[in-house]
């Protein structure tokens, strides 16, 4: 009887046993994908967002020079520098025209925000990749949009005071046997427009700070991001 009790004991251990270890290789090989859904997803991640922290880097060289068309432009009207018809022409095409970033969020919501489950396991890495896609980027969404207030309502300014610029395609100038000259003379004399010019140029140091904020946070999530995965290589 003993040893009846003592074999059925046996096989009730040997039953848990073989359960728990089951139950451990299953949570194992459930981690095991976890991990490697993480490794694959921030390191597309940080191709993307050292793409990103490039197009962010173009975008404030472009307002720079777009600041120095404007400064320029102001300068020329108050009699501080002298511009050529084809120079101011040139500029005023810069001022109609800016750069933005193209945000691509599909990596981020298809393999991190829209899993359904925890993909990053460490909260700082995480925080700081959210912190770009769900936060700054919406933000830079609205700074786009005061962009293009900007340069619409610049451009429409300038033509509203009897403004025109002539393309590589066509020229309004020659066409139409029109004194440019005297057109810049007199849409520089527009009050209207000289104010939007100044607004314009003001307004662009402050969205120059965003994008300046924004290269920051992309950068420090792409050192987050490095560091994390450099910690794991070493581990393995």
């Amino acid at each position: 009887m003993k040893n009846l009790l003592t074999r059925g004991g046996i096989e009730i251990i040997a039953v848990f046993i073989g359960i728990s270890g089951g139950l451990w290789s299953e949570k194992q090989s459930e981690l095991n994908k976890i991990i490697k859904s993480e490794e694959t997803a921030l390191i597309s991640i940080k191709e993307a967002l050292v793409s990103d922290s490039t197009s962010v880097y173009w975008i404030i060289k472009s307002i720079e020079k777009e600041q120095e068309n404007t400064d320029l432009f102001l300068k020329h009207i108050s009699k501080d520098t002298v511009l050529s018809e084809k120079e101011l022409n040139a500029r005023m095409w810069d001022l109609a025209y800016f750069q933005y970033l193209v945000q691509d969020k599909s990596i981020y919501e298809s393999q991190i925000k829209n899993a359904g489950k925890k993909i990053i396991q460490v909260d700082s890495v995480s925080a700081a990749i959210s912190n770009v896609y769900d936060y700054l980027y919406k933000h830079l969404d609205n700074i786009f949009i005061m962009q293009k207030e900007l340069s619409t309502k610049t451009v429409e300014a300038f033509t509203d005071a009897g403004g025109y610029m002539d393309s590589k395609r066509f020229s309004i100038t020659n066409s139409l046997n029109i004194d440019q000259s005297a057109m810049f003379s007199s849409s520089f004399q527009n009050l209207k427009f000289i104010s939007q010019l100044t607004f314009h140029y003001d307004t662009n140091f402050f969205i120059k700070r965003q994008y300046e904020r924004g290269l920051k946070i992309i950068s420090s999530a792409i050192e987050s991001i490095e560091t994390y995965l450099d910690s794991k290589k070493w581990k393995k």
